[in-house]
């Protein structure tokens, strides 16, 4: 009988000490939830008051770098056709300009080869570098 009356007394013991232990771990998960309650406050409350507002800032930044960049992107736009029509204007002059000179560029010519002969008094020369110019 004494070792049945021992086996329940060690029964008992282990039994208070699953007890104990099944408290221990109510407790423990009651503060984990305790604290992971106040963990997240405390990241809310830094979200709103700090993190919000910087977003709120750099939202706005990024709104005026695109508006920026899109203002940047249409002058660009607009300086290329300008380039553009102001080099098919200057083409457009430059052939007006060779088409009112090539009268003028040909009677200088003529008035050259002219003073070139009165020079020389009509003579020839016999070397073809001095007829042909090479």
């Amino acid at each position: 009988m004494e070792s049945l009356q021992t086996t329940n007394i060690w029964l008992g013991i282990l039994a208070i000490v699953s007890l104990l232990e099944f408290l221990m771990i109510l407790a423990a998960g009651i503060l984990g939830f305790k604290v992971y309650r106040e963990v997240m406050s405390t990241i809310q409350a830094i979200e709103r008051v700090h993190i919000a507002p910087l977003r709120t800032r750099v939202d706005l930044l990024l709104d005026q770098v695109e508006i920026m960049t899109d203002t940047v992107k249409h002058a660009q736009e607009s300086v290329s056709d300008t380039l553009k029509h102001v080099t098919g204007a200057g083409t457009l002059v430059a052939g007006a300009v060779k088409a009112k000179a090539w009268p003028i560029l040909g009677i200088i010519q003529g008035l050259r080869s002219a003073a070139n002969v009165i020079r020389r008094n009509g003579r020839h020369s016999d070397s073809s570098t001095a007829r042909y110019g090479t």
